[in-house]
């Protein structure tokens, strides 16, 4: 594997792994803690973002020298995101990642709703994690009804499978999803990393669902899929 070099020509490997620290041991589906899971999922949807937003900054910047440094820092953090993300196991399906998914979305909105200091912003994650239920709720339906297994194993009783807000009510005008955003010089700290936290999250899960759900042939399993992407 090569050493990237800077403008200058000095080797810059003090981050980079090779092949074989790349291919980490994925965990055990089986006998795993299912927060293990949840961690692996927000700590990939976390990395994705911020590869995304550093290849969007450097296609907007004209600085040469800014753009080496950005490429460097996209290297590391894709070797980051590898080894993070493929910790999840081959063996497990389709839909008990997604389960493991919706468990993240669960307990981080709510995690991040009950510590968030804005009131209005608090209130926006407690109106999300709704419609977070309601899709645990549904999955959990739809691996009971094509795998013939309960969702309980995989979450392991620490998230509560229940009906969130029904489905109808989750399908709004566009208009209707835009939110006032906070106030960058007055926000508390710890808002801004909640909203960056929560974006990275839900992100991954539009991502994953936007490209899994037509693999699958049962019907249900299609439009169930397509709903949430």
């Amino acid at each position: 594997m090569f050493n990237p070099l800077d403008h200058k020509g000095i080797p810059l490997d003090g981050q980079i792994r090779n092949w074989r620290e790349l291919n980490v041991e994925p965990i055990d589906p089986e006998a795993v803690d299912p927060y293990t899971r949840c961690r692996i999922i927000t700590m990939n949807g976390i990395e994705v973002e911020a590869i995304n937003f550093q290849h969007q900054f450097a296609r907007n910047c004209p600085d040469q020298e800014v753009r080496r440094q950005l490429a460097y820092v996209r290297y590391v953090e894709s070797q980051q995101q590898r080894v993070v993300n493929w910790l999840l196991p081959g063996v497990a399906s389709v839909l008990e990642t997604t389960l493991g998914y919706e468990q993240v979305a669960v307990d981080l909105t709510a995690w991040v709703a009950r510590h968030e200091p804005d009131p209005y912003l608090k209130q926006a994650y407690e109106f999300g994690v709704l419609e977070d239920f309601d899709h645990l709720y549904r999955y959990a339906n739809l691996y009971e009804m094509v795998e013939r297994r309960k969702a309980e194993k995989i979450v392991n009783g620490l998230t509560e499978v229940m009906p969130g807000r029904p489905t109808i009510q989750e399908h709004r005008h566009p208009f209707d999803e835009v939110r006032t955003p906070y106030d960058r010089n007055s926000v508390d700290p710890r808002s801004k990393l909640h909203a960056l936290t929560i974006l990275s999250a839900e992100q991954q899960v539009m991502f994953y669902y936007m490209n899994v759900g037509p693999q699958y042939m049962e019907p249900i399993a299609r439009q169930l899929y397509q709903e949430s992407a």
